[in-house]
């Protein structure tokens, strides 16, 4: 095995020669590894075939980026190991060319090893890669034991291999978590006394299917909330039908953002999948969580009556039978979905595409909302980004043609307004708040408080001397719960005992600040002790069995009060609500983020949208001390416009996107002294390379106020560039660099485009 270059697909050589193929394997390595081809493959072996390849002491699966038949001279032929053999048959080792292309994208597009972005258009593996593969002894081997050749140092593991005719498993001799291994495997493979084959037990073979679901389980469960028949979505307007209709004609990427209430969203996305369907082509729908993605499927089913797939973790299979069967298949899942081994794709539509669960966490950190556009590229598709209340970069981008829909005045609700500042200080319930909850729970009405701030309090405080408990190793408060009596930390779990005494002025008045859903719970049952309450949040919803108690009691209608955080919107949408109170709707603005703003606008947006229209009796009363923010005076006068257009303002003043691309970088170890040291390195590299020509900017870095649960300190940087591949490339460049100048330190180096989360 030797590291080659990454320069891409080379056509199929003649296979009279040696062949070499140059593999990724799904590591943090940004280089490939050089193989020999072994003969029975040579003749069929293509870019794009995963094989099982030797990888130290062990076995990974990686994917051919490349064949050739010539080496540099230097380069002697014995170095080279060989590829052991396909991952599966020959029809099904192949990857898709247009997945195999948006994986590179992918990894140029996030500084990611491109390694790490073939896994996710791989489909899951249903053995187990490593432990499938056995040593088994050769007749060289069992040879040299009879005459006695075998050194004492090697007999034992080669008399273990021998001993049984199908050889041991390769799992069973990898190196332990302390580094201890079998000796001389590599002695014995070099020697051609053992050799790599893989099992053909069926037994050894099998594992345990990923997810919690079967594939098709799901379909077969009962539909949730199937809310609106077919008779009762509302029109499409013929503009919308002629829009779709040219999109889909033009064999090319059209990219459409669809500003609309979900009802309206609904329609079109029904009308959006049967012209799609009509055209022989294949759709894919992606939305934020899986429990919204089930009810969709169902909801999509009924109303289409066409075969909907729900993709999740365990669906892998199913999805790349389908694909191979060339028919067009409509998909719904989450972010993976985008990934989905489909073809001739002409729909990709993201509902709700401002969703922070559609940006990926862990390396490679894509959001499948610009992923969409990349594979819609290749497939020459529309892009459909729906949502109630687009993103900014949705809203603004200049690639998009918008299509908006007003909702109906008839369907809106009588929105209050009702300022802080003249209630009583520390009021969580305003007098006017008050009086609509009594009256409605007389007429038995259905009452929400939405508050997104779960907890009984934000956090404990000394009134004498400022003093606030801290999580040790996040640096942030820690929230209170007065119920369980406890403080826990919201990034790490952590808990610790209510003080009787400040920690540092000893005195006893520890009094609770920023006021949470618990809170709230408990005085609404002081005040109104006889009506039924139900709280969901974060807390109530940690437990399944709980969960689908209250979920169940929302839809029914079972609570009088139902009072929750953003978890409310996070599936499918509530049955309407008589009487919407927002507790506090600034609260969420003076987070620490330059998307606060734009976060709260979207709470505030669907909080407003689960009450019944004025015409029923629906009133929407939100408390606030800002009233005059343009988030709320944007709410209460019902223009989204001025809201956008003031909040682009502000971005476009301060350079934040959609003006410009992000990048947060992060430098993560346990010894302080060396993590600041590479983080200023970092800074300093990537100032070094940047001329006029280019406009990149460099800040940092700072030590994060968050601290890693293992107690690894992180220093943050930020970078901003109106160019992207420009970011990209220096970014890509430096991180090379950096990883290489520290490669035997515990240094991790993280790199984060288009970052969602900046506070």
């Amino acid at each position: 095995m030797v590291s080659a270059g990454t320069s891409g697909t080379s056509a199929l050589p003649q296979r009279t020669e040696t062949l070499y193929a140059d593999v990724i394997v799904p590591r943090h390595i940004a280089k490939a590894f050089t193989y020999l081809v072994p003969p029975s493959l040579a003749q069929n072996m293509t870019v794009g075939h995963r094989v099982l390849v030797p990888f130290g002491r062990t076995v990974l699966e990686g994917v051919v980026i490349s064949l050739n038949n010539h080496l540099a001279p230097e380069i002697q032929h014995h170095f080279f190991r060989e590829i052991i053999s396909l991952s599966h048959d020959m029809q099904s080792s192949t990857l898709p060319p247009q997945l195999f292309d948006l994986s590179r994208k992918v990894a140029a597009y996030y500084v990611a090893p491109w390694g790490q972005c073939l896994r996710l258009i791989m489909p899951p593996v249903e053995t187990r890669t490593t432990s499938s593969i056995r040593y088994v002894a050769t007749a060289h081997g069992r040879a040299a034991l009879e005459a006695g050749l075998c050194p004492d140092s090697l007999k034992p593991t080669l008399e273990r291999i021998a001993r049984r005719t199908s050889g041991i498993l390769a799992s069973t001799l990898r190196p332990t978590r302390r580094g201890s291994s079998i000796p001389g495997i590599d002695v014995l493979m070099n020697k051609s006394w053992i050799t790599l084959n893989p099992s053909t037990n069926p037994d050894t073979a099998l594992k345990k299917p990923r997810g919690k679901l079967p594939f098709g389980e799901s379909a077969r469960q009962k539909p949730v909330n199937d809310r609106l028949p077919a008779d009762t979505l509302p029109e499409i307007d013929a503009s919308w039908k002629t829009l779709v209709a040219r999109c889909l004609d033009s064999n090319q990427m059209k990219k459409l953002v669809l500003h609309a209430p979900w009802e309206h969203r609904l329609s079109r996305l029904v009308d959006a999948i049967h012209q799609t369907h009509s055209m022989k082509k294949s759709s894919i729908i992606l939305t934020g969580e899986i429990a919204r993605a089930s009810w969709l499927q169902h909801l999509l089913s009924a109303l289409t009556s066409l075969p909907i797939i729900l993709a999740h973790p365990s669906s892998g299979s199913g999805l790349w039978q389908q694909s191979r069967d060339q028919t067009p298949v409509i998909v719904v899942g989450t972010r993976s979905a985008i990934f989905s081994p489909v073809t001739s794709i002409g729909l990709i539509w993201v509902d709700g595409e401002e969703d922070p669960a559609l940006k990926e966490p862990q390396e490679p950190r894509y959001h499948a909302r610009e992923v969409a556009r990349l594979r819609a590229e290749t497939e020459q598709a529309l892009v459909v980004l729906a949502s109630a209340h687009p993103s900014l970069e949705a809203r603004f981008d200049a690639t998009a043609e918008i299509h908006y829909v007003a909702q109906d005045l008839a369907h809106q609700p009588t929105i209050e307004l009702v300022d802080l500042r003249n209630e009583s200080a520390g009021t969580l319930f305003s007098h006017t708040l008050i009086r609509a909850m009594h009256d409605a729970l007389q007429r038995r009405a259905k009452i929400l408080l939405f508050l997104n701030r779960k907890g009984y309090a934000g956090t404990l405080i000394c009134s004498d001397c400022g003093w606030v408990p801290r999580c040790d190793s996040c640096i942030v408060p820690l929230a209170y719960y007065r119920e369980a009596g406890r403080l826990t930390c919201r990034y790490c779990g952590k808990t610790d005992r209510l003080p009787d005494l400040c920690r540092t002025c000893r005195a006893p008045h520890m009094n609770p600040v920023g006021d949470g859903t618990e809170k709230a719970e408990v005085e609404v049952h002081r005040l109104f002790p006889q009506a039924k309450i139900a709280r969901l949040d974060g807390d109530t919803l940690r437990h399944s069995a709980s969960a689908h108690a209250l979920w169940e009691g929302a839809r029914s209608g079972t609570w009088d009060v139902l009072i929750g955080t953003q978890a409310l919107f996070r599936r499918e949408p509530l049955p309407p609500h008589d009487l919407v109170g927002i507790l506090q709707a600034d609260s969420g603005l003076h987070v620490s983020d330059f998307r606060a703003a734009e976060r709260t606008y979207h709470l505030l947006v669907d909080a407003t949208s689960s009450a019944r229209p004025a015409s029923a009796g629906g009133r929407v009363i939100i408390q606030t001390r800002l009233p005059t923010h343009h988030t709320v005076q944007a709410l209460v006068s019902g223009d989204p416009q001025h809201f956008y257009q003031e909040e682009f303002a502000a971005r476009r003043l301060l350079q934040y996107p959609p003006v410009c691309h992000l990048a947060d970088l992060s430098v993560t170890g346990s010894d302080p002294n060396m993590v600041e040291e590479a983080a200023t390195r970092w800074v300093a590299d990537l100032q070094q390379h940047i001329c006029d020509q280019e406009p990149v900017l460099v800040f940092g870095p700072v030590l994060a106020t968050r601290r890693r649960p293992t107690g690894h300190l992180q220093h943050r940087i930020l970078v901003k560039g109106t160019v992207l591949p420009v970011l990209s490339r220096r970014i890509h460049d430096s991180v090379q660099t950096m990883e290489r100048d520290y490669r035997t330190r515990r240094i991790k180096f993280v790199v984060d485009i288009d970052p969602i989360d900046n506070g």
